[in-house]
């Protein structure tokens, strides 16, 4: 994957007198332009967003790939696009920054369903292991492209689709949640960028591995902290296949 780098914005409004006396329809342009930050946000491409009261600016970290897709994202920020703001970019390195988890990680309302799969794979334990908690294992079934550190907070993220921006090719921001070595590994996970706006949170995947013999493991798979509704449980039925899929690979991997 290319290095992502780190911008600073500058938003800064078009008239005198903002934004201490925002008018109605301006009121709406900021709505329009905290929900796409929003979205960005999920994706990872904006990390910090916020107005400063006494400078009268916006400001804004993007972390993109390139100062063209910085500016790209900007050009189509809705308050840009409607006059409301201009703004100035300038690139940076975020050196520190606190741990910050969104109150919309997972839903607030969660149902007792629980997706369940287990599979027997003729291979030894430390491979099996090694498969599901490093880069390269998950490189070798899952998808050729990937980062995994074994590490409580570390990245679990999976890419697919290498053609989009960086927040739409995976489980970007997908994270190890626990692990006991050889016994049990937990991440999150996040709907696809089709599902919108279940893409913002996240359900929990744990893998519990069983040794049957010097040869041959048992995995079994539980997804839960699904949400409740039709968009969840089309979710549910989407990974429901899925995650057969994967399992697959998996097993066809130690063939």
């Amino acid at each position: 994957m290319p290095q992502k780098l780190q911008y600073l914005v500058h938003l800064i409004g078009t008239r005198d007198g903002w934004p201490d006396n925002m008018t109605p329809s301006e009121e709406k342009i900021m709505g329009e332009h905290f929900e796409y930050l929003k979205d960005l946000t999920a994706k990872n491409q904006v990390i910090l967003a916020g107005p400063c009261f006494g400078l009268k600016i916006g400001i804004i970290i993007l972390q993109v790939e390139s100062e063209a897709e910085a500016r790209a994202i900007m050009a189509k920020e809705p308050s840009v696009v409607q006059g409301v703001h201009k703004f100035e970019i300038y690139p940076m390195v975020v050196s520190l920054l606190t741990e910050y988890q969104s109150p919309n990680r997972y839903p607030k309302e969660v149902s007792d369903k629980v997706l369940q799969k287990e599979i027997i794979i003729k291979a030894k334990l430390e491979d099996v292991w090694n498969a599901w908690t490093t880069t390269e294992g998950v490189k070798s079934f899952f998808s050729e492209n990937a980062l995994v550190e074994l590490r409580v907070g570390g990245p679990f993220e999976i890419y697919f689709l290498m053609d989009r921006p960086y927040g739409e090719r995976g489980s970007e921001g997908c994270r190890i949640l626990s692990y006991f070595p050889m016994e049990m590994l937990s991440f999150d996970w996040n709907a696809p960028p089709q599902f919108g706006e279940l893409r913002t949170q996240h359900t929990q995947v744990i893998l519990k591995f069983t040794p049957l013999d010097d040869n041959k493991i048992r995995i079994n798979f539980y997804q839960h902290g699904w949400g409740k509704g039709a968009n969840w449980d089309e979710l549910y039925a989407y990974f429901d296949k899925a995650w057969d899929r994967v399992l697959e690979n998996l097993r066809k991997r130690f063939e």
